[in-house]
């Protein structure tokens, strides 16, 4: 028995084939006795190019490779974003950049349950609180983010790119300002919100390198805030992971994943992971409600778009990424996995089981080497190979990153 789905006048079929002759081992790899893993029904054979990505379906659901063709980009205006980026002067107290709260280490986060603005000290995970406490969630990689909104087919619209936990804004270049405008992010006590633009476009008028880079990217004269929000975007345009050994079996190297990361592949789709999490960055980038406990020291509830719904978080890099979802509230993928294995009941106080997403619903249990499985397959979106350059002076001469 074969499934078809059209795609753009192709069909992608899903066969029998050889990977079931290693069926019968996973039970003995995965460990666990009382799990039989469903034979293999898949190979490269099945593997479509639609446009810049490769998709392939299993069980009605289409995976797909992320683009191979990088956005295209202005070199003078990335590189100045890229100073921009590091750059302590966008903030009120001329202590923290974009970049604190998005380190390469962390594939582009900072290992925080929910970060650390306005008054912290230190780096990463050994960042400490100041006198504004943590901001309300958890901070997003900024890796890939050129392709939000990608589709299993690899259309994407960059104008309305979905930004942030709740989706509230849409593309890179509206979502650039707000953490400068942020009380506990980036703009501090020491200056209000109506005049923050003005501050920064002030500082940045003055400084004679920033004046000289914006006239070459640019060509203006004036520096103003919606030139700061297009030079930050074109440089996260730069930020690419799109060589995960995922991407490279999609694209025909058949070594690149292992017969277990292979079933765990197809174990993902089974379990019903694959009904939120597909295409090629492994979101539906829609809004859920998965009744998942508050972060810890919140002041309030934090609902979300108003209903306690959150975007579903893309999936690649996780092994750089944790803690996870949208204020930390998991630190490890096993601890993920074991989430979805509890009974579909809200974790929440404030959230009624009867509000839970469907598609949370329909999750399978996790338990007896499925979930092991599984994360061998995630760990497969991984990609090392992305920018990981911090200048090594900006032109204010502050510390890049801050303090």
């Amino acid at each position: 028995m074969k499934s078809t789905l059209e795609i753009t006048g192709k069909s992608i079929y899903r066969g029998q084939l050889s990977l079931v002759s290693i069926a019968a081992a996973i039970t003995i790899l995965t460990g666990c006795e009382n799990f039989n893993a469903a034979p293999v029904e898949f190979s490269q054979q099945d593997i479509v190019t639609v446009g810049d990505v490769e998709t392939i379906e299993l069980h009605g659901r289409v995976l797909s490779s992320l683009p191979v063709t990088l956005p295209e980009v202005d070199p003078d205006q990335a590189e100045l974003g890229r100073l921009l980026f590091w750059e302590p002067i966008l903030s009120g107290d001329k202590n923290i950049a974009c970049g604190t709260c998005h380190l390469p280490e962390h594939g582009y986060t900072d290992g925080q349950s929910r970060s650390i603005g306005v008054g912290g000290v230190g780096r990463g995970v050994n960042r400490t609180v100041g006198h504004t406490g943590r901001v309300p969630r958890n901070a997003q990689s900024v890796l890939n983010t050129a392709w939000n909104g990608i589709t299993g087919l690899g259309l994407f619209d960059p104008a309305t790119a979905p930004m942030f936990w709740d989706s509230r804004e849409s593309s890179l270049e509206k979502q650039a300002i707000q953490p400068i405008e942020s009380l506990q992010e980036m703009r501090g006590e020491s200056i209000a919100t109506e005049g923050i633009h003005i501050e920064i476009e002030r500082r940045l008028n003055n400084n004679s390198v920033y004046r000289e880079a914006f006239a070459t990217a640019f060509g203006i004269g004036t520096i103003a805030m919606k030139d700061v929000a297009q030079a930050l975007s074109v440089f996260q345009r730069t930020l690419i992971a799109n060589n995960s050994r995922f991407d490279q079996w999609m694209r025909g190297d058949a070594t690149a994943m292992t017969a277990r990361e292979l079933s765990g592949m197809q174990e993902f789709v089974i379990a019903g992971c694959a009904d939120c999490h597909s295409g090629p960055l492994f979101s539906d980038f829609t809004l859920h409600v998965l009744g998942l406990p508050e972060g810890t020291g919140l002041e309030a509830p934090d609902q979300g778009d108003g209903n306690f719904a959150f975007r579903t978080p893309g999936l690649r890099q996780l092994s750089l990424t944790a803690p996870y979802f949208h204020a930390g509230q998991f630190a490890s993928l096993d601890d993920v996995i074991e989430f979805y294995d509890e009974p579909r009941k809200s974790q929440n106080p404030n959230v009624p089981s009867a509000m839970l997403d469907e598609e949370l619903l329909e999750v399978p249990e996790m338990d007896g080497g499925r979930g092991n499985l599984i994360v061998d397959f995630l760990k497969t979106l991984d990609d090392d190979s992305f920018d990981r350059t911090i200048p090594s002076e900006v032109p204010s001469g502050l510390t890049p990153g801050g303090d």
